[in-house]
């Protein structure tokens, strides 16, 4: 079972925040701030790249 925390940062409203890779779309998908409604696509969320990084594995069909 995999398990991890990635943070997330809105470009828009500069809230930050963690949350499970596992609950998040994958990282072409758009995903909306819950703190101002913005929309981007997810990847724009990670704050860094290790989490894009996590996101993407979370993601990622196995071979």
């Amino acid at each position: 079972m995999r398990e991890g925390w990635i943070r997330l940062e809105c470009a828009d409203c500069g809230e930050q925040w963690t949350a499970d890779p596992a609950a998040l779309p994958a990282p072409g998908n758009r995903f909306r701030c819950d703190h101002c409604g913005s929309e981007r696509p997810i990847a724009a969320f990670a704050k860094t790249r290790r989490g894009l990084d996590i996101l993407e594995s979370f993601h990622r069909q196995p071979a």
